[in-house]
């Protein structure tokens, strides 16, 4: 595995990379699809790495509900945020979503300075600090979801981002409609209903997780 080829890794060659890994007492595991992987209060802060499968972040609430917070595909760095505080994030779970293989790094190893000032541990912090930033920018994003009033402009601010994201009017949402409507907070059966509605009235069409918006018909939106 070419661990630099991680975000987390940018400009770090694989020789440090591996010597880092070995001084962080990082270690690679496997887990099954709906085998939990990380639960963020009752284990110590830690990052991760997500080398292939796909995750999804989860929030339990006391009637048993969830919401999902966040999708990881391979090749995503999770616990960079909830790591500073993880005591206050009881109900958070990172689960699995089909088999992974995850590199977990203790967290307090690798922020705690180094006694060779190495220049590869200090890209390292860089890398962090920008992916925190990035994860933040991600966040308010999701904010800006979950603000909207109606259920058709949830969806429609999620798709728009989507766009944006992958860069075309068509693209892959990385959610089940069960997994969607828990992203955005939403009733499922609700949800299935406005999406109809939506293809009705010309916003877009859709087939299984493709869907295509049609920008000269969001006057509804």
């Amino acid at each position: 595995m070419q661990y630099n080829e991680n975000p987390l890794f940018t400009d770090i060659t694989s020789k440090d990379c591996l010597k880092m890994l070995n001084c962080f007492h990082s270690e690679e595991k496997l887990f099954s699809s709906g085998e939990m992987i990380h639960h963020f209060s009752s284990q110590k802060p830690v990052m991760g790495v997500l080398l292939s499968g796909t995750a999804s972040v989860l929030r339990y609430e006391f009637n048993g509900s969830r919401t999902i917070l966040e999708k990881l595909e391979p090749n995503s760095v999770f616990g960079e945020i909830l790591a500073f505080h993880s005591e206050e994030y009881e109900d958070i779970h990172l689960k699995c979503d089909t088999a992974c293989r995850v590199l977990m790094i203790d967290y307090e190893s690798l922020m705690k300075p180094c006694t060779n000032a190495c220049a590869c541990h200090t890209r390292l912090i860089q890398n962090v600090t920008w992916l925190i930033s990035k994860k933040t920018m991600s966040l308010s994003q999701r904010v800006e979801v979950l603000s909207k009033r109606t259920i058709r402009e949830k969806l429609y601010c999620y798709f728009m981002q989507e766009s944006l994201r992958q860069k075309s009017n068509s693209f892959h949402i990385p959610f089940t409609m069960s997994d969607l409507a828990d992203y955005l907070s939403i009733d499922r059966s609700a949800m299935m209903r406005e999406l109809k509605k939506m293809k009705e009235d010309g916003i877009l069409s859709s087939e299984k997780r493709m869907v295509r918006l049609l920008p000269e018909h969001t006057a509804g939106v």
